[in-house]
């Protein structure tokens, strides 16, 4: 009697091929054979899967972005305030990337390649992060404001301004060989950020706190 094959787990299993494929080897240069034989595979067996080389690269950003989404949701629901919520995100985004930093440089890859193919999926699956981003830094925002954290201010400014500051912190610990500790450009970032939108109460309680963090720097 034939063993029945767990389609999603062989599919995750592909994926996960793909990725260290695509890492090593770039996505223009990585052949589907190249994947098969990682995988320990037939050939035809991905193309049950996937028709194509440019869907089995969406499909391993895909499961970047969900695994990233889920890690931030169940973190954030755990959370009991809005502070609490701050450090979820931010511990959970140094997670992600240290995780992959092998792989981070693909990261790069898949933003060039959605700009340059002709196939919208990967925008709208770039999209779709990112408004999840920005809903969650809205309402965040919106929170500490209510809570009197933060001074009035634009959520949806400010949540595109954090998610900018937090690509472009990624982007230089890529290019710098990952020369600096992750975790600490992240609490640099939040703690300089913080010390500009704190309210006047919430600036006398945590001023000493977040400037001894300016001053050790990253």
């Amino acid at each position: 009697m034939p063993a029945i094959v767990d389609k999603q787990a062989k599919r995750r299993d592909i994926v996960k091929h793909a990725a260290d494929v695509f890492a090593r080897s770039g996505y223009h240069e990585s052949k589907m054979q190249d994947i098969a034989t990682v995988a320990d595979i037939g050939k035809g067996t991905i193309y049950e899967y996937f028709r194509t080389k440019e869907q089995l690269f969406l499909a391993v950003y895909d499961a970047w972005m969900s695994d990233y989404e889920s890690l931030i949701r169940e973190r954030v629901d755990a959370c009991p305030d809005a502070m609490s919520k701050v450090d979820a995100i931010r511990d959970s985004a140094v997670e992600f990337y240290e995780s992959r930093a092998e792989q981070a440089p693909l990261l790069l890859e898949f933003w060039a390649h959605a700009l340059r193919t002709d196939n919208p999926a990967f925008l709208e699956r770039i999209t779709r992060t990112r408004t999840f981003l920005r809903d969650l830094g809205m309402n965040l925002t919106r929170e500490l404001v209510d809570a009197g954290w933060f001074t009035e201010v634009d959520a949806r400014a400010f949540a595109d301004l954090e998610a900018g500051i937090s690509d472009g912190v990624f982007l230089a610990w890529v290019l710098e060989g990952r020369s600096f500790p992750l975790d600490k450009a992240f609490t640099f970032r939040q703690s300089v950020i913080g010390l500009g939108l704190l309210a006047p109460d919430a600036r006398a309680l945590l001023s000493e706190k977040l400037g001894s963090k300016l001053k050790r720097g990253m």
